[in-house]
């Protein structure tokens, strides 16, 4: 490939330089095996932030070890672009099959010192709950514990709970359509 020009997947320029208000990359294997997914509720161009969080995603999740050379052939990739951005009115203002929803609550360390708290956020994308088959309770409960938190997630908890909801534009690509375009670039 060194001695091949780059092959041009025909992004228009307008929208390669696009602002988004949400981006996440997503990497899997077959069964949707996660290995990887990053991405930023900041608004971003696409062009650029599209590169970095490929990158990001498949080779730096904390969560998993980075995506070996012997693993593409096997992955998918899903761009996520988020949208349409709300305030839950509580944890369970959101549609399954819908919305995605971010989770943000804070913990008092002590009652005796109510001045050290800890921040918690989590994310799950709209697809995540309906791949899971999980119930508004069950993906609130694992966003809690996403988030780091290992305390009780009683009523108390939840009701602390600034919830987000969004939804998101989704285009996966696998290894294979991508080996496709660049054959038919290199000949």
């Amino acid at each position: 490939l060194q001695d091949q020009l780059a092959p041009s997947f025909d992004v228009p320029d307008l929208v390669a330089s696009a602002k988004v208000l949400g981006l996440f990359v997503t990497w899997q294997l077959p069964e949707a095996k996660l290995r990887g997914c990053i991405g930023t509720f900041r608004p971003v161009k696409l062009e650029g932030a599209l590169a970095d969080f490929a990158l990001q995603s498949s080779l730096a999740d904390r969560r998993f070890r980075p995506v070996a050379l012997e693993e593409v052939p096997l992955l998918s990739c899903r761009v996520s672009v988020l949208h349409s951005f709300e305030p839950c009115q509580d944890a369970y203002d959101w549609e399954i099959g819908t919305h995605g929803v971010r989770i943000d609550f804070t913990v008092v360390a002590s009652r005796l010192c109510p001045c050290s708290a800890t921040l918690y956020s989590a994310t799950f994308l709209p697809e995540v709950m309906v791949e899971h088959g999980m119930s508004h309770e069950v993906a609130i409960g694992k966003l809690v514990r996403k988030a780091g938190y290992r305390g009780r997630c009683d009523d108390g908890l939840i009701e602390s709970i600034d919830a987000t909801r969004f939804q998101s534009s989704i285009k996966e690509v696998s290894y294979d359509d991508v080996a496709g375009r660049l054959s038919g670039c290199l000949t």
